[in-house]
């Protein structure tokens, strides 16, 4: 048996290497479009890019490996059915369930370190994708130095250039409009000069011949002035040319390990106590006046029968406005709860989803009867499509507390495993597929 284990084992080897290969790289040119337009709008360099990039491979491997798991195993029973083995594995006297015995300790293995992987890894590389994304937006687009545009990009300047040679850094035509102060805005104006850049690409220095600058005050116009020039070094600086890395203690639910995460989940179920304890006490307080055997309010008898219905009134409105904020918070305070216990669960239901792409694929293999890579990957679209149909839209109504977090996340898994083990069952038994359904017409 030891013999038989190893040499199913390696069947699932070089297709579950080829499809997570082929899948991953998928999932990166599919992102890659996206990195290339920050490139160049942002002119970042490569090694960002690959940064990004890098960060962003954690949730593409989350999901490639069980895509991965289940084309292995489609593609694996269904060779060994098409070449007759599956048949001679039977006639041997070994139960099919015998020979998934390996893959699904080889799957509990894989789905354990992929825990491990979404609980330790994942976390922080979203976080770090998150932080980066958010520097690399906080910086300009790239300046384009183009001939008759203006260039608007750095705070405080307004900068057209007539011509532009990009050879000798020549400009002719030049305008500048510092609006630093808007209460005293300059206008330099030059017929040509050169340009060139320092500080490290982050400021712009302008050497303009044969030019004015022209001072205005907003707020008393006869207080202008205008200085010509035949030469003159303009230098505009531009912060925001380069990335700068911030430092973002901040993690969403996403970036967060299992342990944190439950922590956050017993601060909530702790924050509901006092708001129950409120309105319970409030609710309590408020029948006790009501049914008590004598009803009196704090100086009724000095007060008139309009006045003391306003107060009244005023009372239940007040009543009414608190347990309405206590419940508010309540809800709130569940809402936390479920988005957490959403994002726990899916830590797990995500990896264990091996299990259960193990149980279906085998016998879908089977069926297939060895048709092919396509064959295997057209099934495994359609069972991944399903199964992330299930998890997405399942989060969603979790989100908004229609379905519990327990079943948002796990009813893919126990739906694909459950017809898995139906398809095993009609595999093992050799009766026709949905034969059962048909007897009980």
């Amino acid at each position: 048996m030891k013999i038989l284990n190893r040499y199913i084992l390696k069947e699932h080897l070089a297709p579950f290497f080829f499809a997570f290969f082929t899948i991953t790289f998928l999932l990166v040119i599919d992102y890659v479009p996206k990195i290339t337009d920050t490139v160049i709008n942002k002119d970042l360099s490569i090694w960002i890019a690959l940064k990004l990039l890098g960060y962003n491979l954690a949730w593409m491997l989350a999901l490639s490996v069980p895509m991965s798991v289940l084309v292995a195993t489609l593609m694996a029973f269904g060779r060994l059915n098409s070449d007759m083995e599956i048949t001679a594995i039977k006639a041997s006297g070994i139960n099919l369930l015998r020979i998934l015995l390996p893959l699904l300790v080889a799957g509990s293995i894989l789905a354990l370190f992929m825990v491990e992987f979404n609980d330790r890894v994942l976390p922080d590389l979203n976080k770090k994708a998150r932080v980066l994304k958010g520097d690399i937006s906080a910086m300009r687009p790239t300046l384009v130095f183009k001939s008759k545009i203006f260039i608007s990009d750095i705070p405080g300047y307004l900068i057209y250039i007539n011509k532009i040679n990009h050879k000798t850094s020549r400009v002719d035509g030049v305008q500048i409009t510092d609006t630093k102060d808007n209460n005293k805005p300059r206008i330099i104006i030059a017929q040509y000069g050169y340009l060139k850049m320092t500080n490290h690409n982050t400021n712009m220095q302008f050497t303009l011949y044969d030019g004015e600058i022209h001072s205005l005050d907003i707020n008393d116009p006869e207080n202008y002035r205008k200085v010509d020039f035949d030469k003159q070094v303009i230098n505009v600086s531009d912060p925001g040319a380069v990335l700068r890395y911030s430092k973002d203690n901040y993690r969403s639910d996403r970036e967060m390990p299992i342990k944190d995460m439950k922590e956050k989940v017993t601060q909530a179920i702790t924050l509901i106590k006092p708001f129950r304890k409120r309105m319970f006490s409030s609710l309590e307080e408020k029948f006790d006046y009501l049914l008590a055997d004598t009803f009196t309010y704090k100086n009724a008898d000095s007060l008139s029968d309009s006045v003391a219905y306003y107060i009244v009134k005023t009372s239940a409105a007040n009543f009414k406005r608190s347990m309405e904020r206590t419940n508010q918070q309540i809800k709130f305070q569940k809402l936390t709860i479920d988005k957490y216990k959403i994002e726990i669960y899916k830590k797990y239901s995500i990896p264990v989803a091996i299990i259960s792409f193990i149980l279906i694929g085998a016998p879908l293999g089977i069926f297939s009867k060895g048709k092919g890579m396509g064959v295997a990957i057209a099934i495994s679209l359609i069972l991944f499509v399903i199964y992330w149909a299930f998890l997405i839209g399942g989060e969603d109504l979790a989100d908004r507390g229609m379905v519990p977090p327990f079943w948002a996340m796990w009813s893919a898994n126990i739906l694909i495993g459950g017809v898995g083990i139906y398809l095993l069952y009609i595999v093992v038994t050799e009766k026709k597929l949905f034969s059962y359904f048909r007897k009980n017409k």
